[in-house]
């Protein structure tokens, strides 16, 4: 079936599927009016009120462009993408020169996992407008399609960015082979941390190639990781200098670069570790060095360690939609856990922040309220088998060596691909994926049943 044919049977959907708030607005809206209501509903991370103001108002309305494009990005943040293509495709036919329907279009495709539909509608929108928020965008389905030059040249347009969020100020360091790179081998070149903890941890691996000649690095981190880092990473060859950022950074002598950005320059993805003498491990963290804190293992028991909360980010509706997208609701994670532990599980509580007493239980082990992921690493590494949402322990764990199953939603990061069981990235890691949006239940019922088949063998990467 077309995207024109979905377009009708979506519309009629987003039809029955409509709040109940939108009955209570009983005259009719200026379209001024309705962004208006409608935005403020969405700032307030209430998208599917915000649909209910914009439907409304075409009933009255029915060629303004906006509310069609508006009333698309509403459902999209409301996790129904399917929803969201009629109205996007309307505003699209509506003037067909707007750069926003195309660049909606495109979102919802990736969220789809159709990126090679995705990246047409991000060219055409970019055609339009050259906006570097699409130029990301674009990249993101490009790692989807595994054409990572291409997509680590476009991530390069994200400093243009107006919410770009840069440590240190441009020109920025272009490469060992730019010129004057190598001309003075004693200046330092400062690396810094950018977006979240699990990207930080994934492009890691960029460090090794960089530092197997001498030089002067500094890699600048968020407190949390420094102590990680100064452990993890003190195999290299030449290690970096770990230090912690500052609200207000000092300048300094020498070169930066982001850490994101040394794909770009550098090359090599996605640089898996799979060849390497000690395994996947490019982050090497020893276990507790008090001894084995997780106490006396119960006889044939595998440890297990569960992390099943994303960051819980509050920003903004998107940022609020992929918490509530990556994250395990109660009643599963409740299924999940009772699922293992039936089955022989030890059970270990990996999660930070808020959402670590979700579940009301006991746990064989746990992080303290004041640990930070030098502890949750050491305690991982005394753990068989890690068991994520996609947050930061999952990529913690890849970085690591660590064996672990990642639980995704149906509209997962790129990164991950689509289909796949194995991640490009991470070769112990284990990928089990929804079938539907929103559906957790399929995936747990799979991850007991493939622990259950694995739990004797230890073998947790086995298909």
């Amino acid at each position: 079936m077309d995207m024109e044919a979905q377009m009708g049977q979506a519309d009629a959907l987003g039809a029955q599927q409509q709040p109940l708030d939108a009955q209570k607005l009983t005259s009719p809206l200026s379209a001024e009016a309705a962004i208006a209501m409608a935005e403020g509903l969405r700032q307030r991370r209430q998208p599917l009120e915000a649909a209910a103001i914009y439907r409304q108002a075409l009933g009255h309305l029915p060629q303004d462009l906006r509310l069609h494009n508006n009333l698309g990005i509403c459902l999209w943040l409301a996790d129904h993408p399917w929803e969201a293509l009629a109205p996007l495709l309307e505003a699209r036919r509506l003037d067909p020169q707007q750069a926003l329907p195309h660049r909606g279009l495109a979102n919802v495709l990736r969220d789809l996992n159709r990126f090679e539909k995705a990246e047409e509608y991000y060219l055409r929108s970019w055609q339009l407008t050259a906006d570097p928020t699409i130029a990301w965008s674009l990249s993101q389905s490009l790692i989807g399609l595994e054409r990572y030059a291409e997509a680590y040249r476009w991530a390069e347009c994200r400093f243009a960015m107006a919410e770009a969020s840069c440590y240190r100020p441009q020109p920025y360091w272009q490469g060992p082979q730019a010129a004057g790179a190598l001309a003075q081998p004693n200046t330092p070149l400062h690396i810094w941390s950018e977006q979240g903890f699990g990207d930080t941890f994934q492009y890691l691996r960029w460090l090794k190639p960089l530092c197997s000649q001498p030089g002067h690095r500094v890699l600048e981190v968020e407190p949390p990781l420094v102590n990680l880092l100064r452990e993890g990473l003190s195999w290299l060859e030449h290690p970096p200098l770990v230090e912690a950022k500052q609200d207000s950074p000092a300048p300094i002598a020498g070169s930066s670069v982001s850490l994101l950005s040394l794909p770009h320059h550098l090359g090599g993805a996605p640089l898996s570790p799979q060849s390497e003498p000690a395994g996947a491990a490019y982050l090497r963290i020893a276990p507790h060095p008090s001894g084995d804190r997780l106490g006396q293992r119960q006889p044939g028991a595998p440890r297990v360690g569960l992390a099943w909360a994303a960051g819980r980010k509050e920003d903004d509706c998107f940022t609020w939609r992929e918490f509530v997208k990556r994250s395990l609701p109660a009643e599963q994670l409740l299924a999940l856990s009772s699922g293992l532990e039936a089955s022989g599980a030890e059970l270990h509580n990996l999660q930070f922040g808020p959402d670590a007493d979700l579940l009301e239980r006991a746990w064989v082990g746990r992080l303290q309220p004041d640990s930070d992921f030098l502890e949750q690493a050491r305690l991982m590494a005394n753990l068989d088998l890690v068991i994520s949402v996609d947050t930061a322990t999952a990529h913690l764990a890849g970085a690591m060596g660590l064996p672990c199953w990642l639980l995704l939603p149906f509209s997962a990061d790129p990164r991950w691909l689509r289909k796949r069981q194995d991640s490009v990235w991470y070769p112990t890691m284990k990928l089990f994926r929804q079938s539907g949006s929103g559906d957790w239940r399929q995936v747990v019922t799979a991850v007991v049943h493939s622990f259950k088949r694995h739990a004797a063998s230890f073998n947790w990467l086995d298909p």
